[in-house]
C-alpha cells in the first residue's frame, strides 16, 4: 500500500487546529497598581511634610484646599476685593522664583475699586509643621503669563482662627495707583508710605463675585 501513515494523534493534513488549542495570550501589566501606589506614596509624603494642610483657616480641609474671599483696604482710601485658593506645594523648594522657600501655591483674583478683575498666580511659604494657626505666611502674587498690565504684590500675615489676616507692607503701591487702578508693576509713581491690609474668610468664587459687583462677573 502506498502513502505515508499518519502518526497517532496527528491532525489530518490541511486541518485547522481546534479552537482553544493555542495558549491564550496574557495582556496588561501591573501599571495601574503601580500608579495607584505612586499616588498614595506622594500623598503620604506630602502630608508628612505638611500636616498643617489638613486643617487650614480654623477648619478641617481633607481635600488639602482652602479658598477665601475678603477686602483689602489701602491707606489711600482704595478698597480691593481678593479671592485666593491655596493648597500645599508638593516639593519643598528653596527657590520658588522669589528667593525664598515655597510650600504653598494656588491662584488669586483681585478686583479694583473700578470693578476690573485680574487673575494671578500664588506662591508662598507657611512657617509651620503641625498647626497653621497664627503661624507666619508670605504670599507672592504675580500676573498670569503674558497678561497685561503686569502686576505683582507680596502679602504677609497668618491665619487667625477662621480669618486670614494680611498686610502688603507697601508692595501693592508698585502695581496699583492711588485710586486703586492697575498701573502696572513699577509704572508711574507710588503713594508715599502706602499700606494695604485686609482679612479673608473661607468662601467660594461666587461670593467673591458678589463682593466685587456686577462688572466683576463679566471678567471671569
Amino acid at each position: 500500500m502506498s502513502g505515508t501513515l499518519a502518526s497517532p494523534g496527528a491532525a489530518p493534513e490541511g486541518a485547522q487546529n481546534p479552537a482553544g488549542s493555542a495558549r491564550p495570550r496574557k495582556f496588561g501589566c501591573g501599571c495601574l497598581g503601580s500608579v495607584t501606589f505612586a499616588v498614595f506614596l506622594a500623598l503620604a509624603l506630602l502630608l508628612l511634610l505638611n500636616p498643617w494642610a489638613l486643617h487650614m483657616g480654623g477648619r478641617w480641609t481633607p481635600a488639602l484646599i482652602w479658598h477665601g474671599s475678603g477686602k483689602l483696604h489701602s491707606s489711600t482710601g482704595a478698597t480691593y476685593g481678593l479671592f485666593m485658593e491655596l493648597y500645599p506645594h508638593f516639593q519643598q523648594s528653596r527657590g520658588g522664583g522669589h528667593g525664598s522657600r515655597k510650600n504653598l501655591e494656588g491662584t488669586a483674583k483681585i478686583c479694583t475699586p473700578q470693578g476690573e478683575v485680574y487673575a494671578m498666580t500664588v506662591d508662598g511659604y507657611l512657617d509651620a509643621w503641625l498647626d497653621a494657626d497664627k503661624r507666619p505666611i508670605t504670599f507672592y502674587l504675580r500676573s498670569m503669563k503674558d497678561a497685561q498690565p503686569r502686576l505683582r504684590a507680596d502679602l504677609y500675615g497668618s491665619w487667625q482662627g477662621p480669618e486670614l489676616v494680611l498686610d502688603d507692607k507697601g508692595s501693592m503701591a508698585m502695581s496699583f495707583a492711588v485710586d486703586g487702578n492697575a498701573k502696572g508693576y513699577l509704572k508711574g509713581t507710588n503713594a508715599p508710605s502706602e499700606d494695604t491690609t485686609g482679612r479673608l474668610r473661607y468662601a467660594s468664587e461666587s461670593e467673591f463675585v458678589s463682593l466685587c459687583g456686577a462688572k466683576a462677573k463679566s471678567s471671569f
